[in-house]
């Protein structure tokens, strides 16, 4: 894969998607994620959307854990 094909990377940046398929493609040179299962992948979201959570406060990560089951 060419350089020309991926975006740079700055110091200061926005915290999107876009910005973080953008640094993963710069460290794994365009490398796709390796393939995992939907089951494994849906366990892998709660856990994040769960430790991200506990950022909102008690009362937010208990609704959120309570909303994920």
């Amino acid at each position: 894969m060419s350089v020309a094909h991926v975006k740079p990377i700055t110091a200061i940046h926005r915290n999107d998607p876009e910005w973080i398929i953008a640094l993963w493609l710069a460290i794994h040179h365009g490398d796709p994620a390796p393939l995992i299962s939907e089951a494994k992948a849906q366990a892998a979201a709660a856990e994040a959307i769960r430790a991200l959570a506990n950022v909102l406060g008690a009362a937010k990560a208990k609704a959120v854990n309570a909303a994920l089951g």
